[in-house]
């Protein structure tokens, strides 16, 4: 595909993109859009975890990485509609590299980003850059003639070896706690995960910093109007099919998210950005 970039079929028919720069290491899979895996060379530490027991055969969404949620997030209010949207399970192509020796850009879409649920006329972009860092925007235009409303999120999966020693920094205000019946609460400060954890942050704030005994990770956002912190704990994670129900401890997701919903224009393009460091 490029000097560091290349595409290979996985044993269960999964079609990966590898990138191999200066900088970093990173793997993609074009169902989904869903990035699996980054591990920048400064120090070989992977930034991203990927449940064991993941269904990596085309058949669910993947659980894990970074799972691109569009147009809606969590439940469509239509009953039998999958949760997080359609795109974290169609087919994806590369429609672009721009590959330099330290830092790797693609640009993908989906097959189809129309779907039952959603009401618009959109062109769905997925940006990456594998650098040092890595960046994903997802880039939402409104291709028709009339506004529409959508919901996306960056529905990233952080490793960390321990979940009770983790700590986040950079968030403020309230939360809505959707384990306390959607109470309205204000951040806890120092923040850690003690228990399950489902938390939609009315928070703008542009950097996070994930910290645990191993490392330190800065997130980055942009286009969110909420940062979502979630662990499924241990009930949970037991009852998943796809997450052998000990790995609640070794992962977090921070998510830069719209949960609030986002009016486009005809015309208009909305990018939502999340950095990891």
């Amino acid at each position: 595909m490029s000097a560091h970039v290349s595409q290979r079929t996985s044993d269960k028919g999964l079609e990966l993109v590898n990138v191999d720069n200066q900088s970093a290491t990173a793997v993609l899979s074009l169902y989904g859009g869903h990035m699996l895996s980054f591990i920048p060379k400064k120090d070989n530490l992977e930034r991203l975890w990927l449940s064991p027991e993941a269904i990596m055969d085309g058949t669910k969404a993947i659980r894990g990485g970074i799972p691109v949620c569009w147009p809606w997030f969590a439940a469509h209010q239509q009953p039998g509609l999958p949760a997080h949207g359609y795109l974290r399970t169609q087919p994806w192509n590369i429609v672009h590299i721009n590959d330099a020796s330290d830092c790797t850009e693609l640009v993908l879409q989906p097959v189809q980003s129309t779907g039952k649920g959603f009401e618009g006329d959109a062109e769905v972009s997925l940006v990456i850059h594998v650098g040092e860092q890595l960046s994903i925007s997802l880039v939402t235009r409104n291709t028709g003639h009339s506004a529409f409303e959508f919901r996306a999120a960056l529905h990233s999966y952080f490793k960390v070896s321990d979940i009770s020693q983790v700590q986040i920094q950079g968030l403020s205000g309230q939360y809505i706690d959707k384990v306390q019946q959607n109470s309205l609460l204000p951040t806890p400060s120092p923040y850690n995960i003690l228990a399950e954890t489902d938390r939609i942050h009315l928070c703008t704030a542009d950097k996070v910093v994930l910290e645990d005994n191993v490392q330190q990770m800065a997130i980055g956002s942009s286009g969110h109007d909420s940062i979502v912190v979630w662990n499924p704990g241990l009930q949970k994670a037991a009852e998943m099919a796809d997450m052998p129900e000990q790995e609640y401890q070794h992962m977090l997701c921070i998510e830069t998210a719209v949960t609030r919903g986002k009016t486009l224009q005809a015309g208009e393009t909305h990018t939502l950005t999340q950095r990891i460091g």
